[in-house]
C-alpha cells in the first residue's frame, strides 16, 4: 500500500516536468544555443555537402545575377560559379577553372559564404566571443532579442525572435562609434535535410539606410 501511494505522489511531479515551458535563456551564448537548435536541430552543418543556388537583386544601375557555390564543410571546400568565372577553394588552395580571381580574394569569398550562409552555427566557432548580456531592440515594429559579438575587424549584432529563437536580422559596424555599417534583414526559409536556412538577404546601410541589394536563395540539393 505504500508503493502505491508514493507512486501516486510522484505521478503529478512527473507529469508537470513534462508540461514545464523550456527554459528561457539567461546568456548571450545561451540564446545563440536556442538558435542553433531551432535552425540546424540535428547538427548537420558542420559535414554538410550541398550546392546553393541564388538569384541577387541590385540596386538600379546594376545588373542581377544568378550563381550558385557548393560546399563540403567536412573538407573546408567551397567552389563557386558564376557567369564567366568559376573556381574551388579546398582549404587554403584555390583551382581555378574559369576566368580569373586572386587566392586572397578566393579565399574570402570561401569565408564569406560559409560564415553568412551558416549562421548562427558558425557562432560556435572557436575564438568567436558572444558577449553575454541580451538586449532588446525594437526593429521594424517587432521586438528582439540581441546578443553582440564583437571580432577583431567589425562588431557583429544578431537578432532573434523571443519566442522561437529564430534568427531574423544581423548588422555589423566597421566604425561602430559612428553607426557605420550595413543591416541584414532574413526572410523565409528553405529546409534541406533537418536544417532551416534563410532564403532572402536584403542589405542596407546602417549609416543611411541605403539598399544594397537581396540575396535569394532559389534552391539547396
Amino acid at each position: 500500500m505504500k508503493r502505491s501511494v508514493n507512486a501516486i505522489f510522484l505521478i503529478p511531479g512527473i507529469l508537470a516536468c513534462f508540461s514545464c515551458e523550456p527554459e528561457t535563456p539567461k546568456t548571450g551564448p545561451e540564446l545563440v544555443e536556442k538558435s542553433i537548435r531551432y535552425h540546424d536541430p540535428k547538427g548537420e552543418w558542420g559535414e554538410l555537402k550541398a550546392t546553393f543556388f541564388l538569384n541577387d537583386s541590385l540596386p538600379p544601375g546594376r545588373d542581377s545575377r544568378s550563381y550558385e557555390f557548393a560546399v563540403d564543410n567536412s573538407k573546408s571546400q567551397m567552389s563557386y560559379s558564376i557567369e564567366g568565372l568559376k573556381y574551388e577553394v579546398w582549404s587554403d588552395s584555390l583551382v581555378q577553372i574559369q576566368g580569373e580571381i586572386e587566392k586572397e580574394r578566393a579565399l574570402r569569398m570561401r569565408n564569406y559564404y560559409t560564415y553568412l550562409w551558416g549562421l548562427p552555427m558558425k557562432l560556435r566557432d572557436p575564438g568567436t566571443l558572444i558577449e553575454k548580456e541580451i538586449k532588446t531592440e525594437e526593429v521594424k515594429g517587432k521586438n528582439y532579442l540581441v546578443v553582440r559579438v564583437p571580432y577583431d575587424m567589425d562588431i557583429w549584432y544578431f537578432y532573434f525572435d523571443p519566442e522561437t529563437y529564430k534568427m531574423e536580422a544581423y548588422k555589423f559596424y566597421k566604425d561602430e562609434p559612428n553607426q557605420i555599417g550595413e543591416i541584414i534583414f532574413l526572410e523565409g526559409e528553405i529546409e534541406f535535410s533537418k536544417m532551416k536556412i534563410p532564403a532572402n538577404r536584403t542589405w542596407f546601410r546602417t549609416e543611411n539606410q541605403e539598399f544594397l541589394g537581396t540575396d535569394m536563395l532559389l534552391e539547396i540539393r
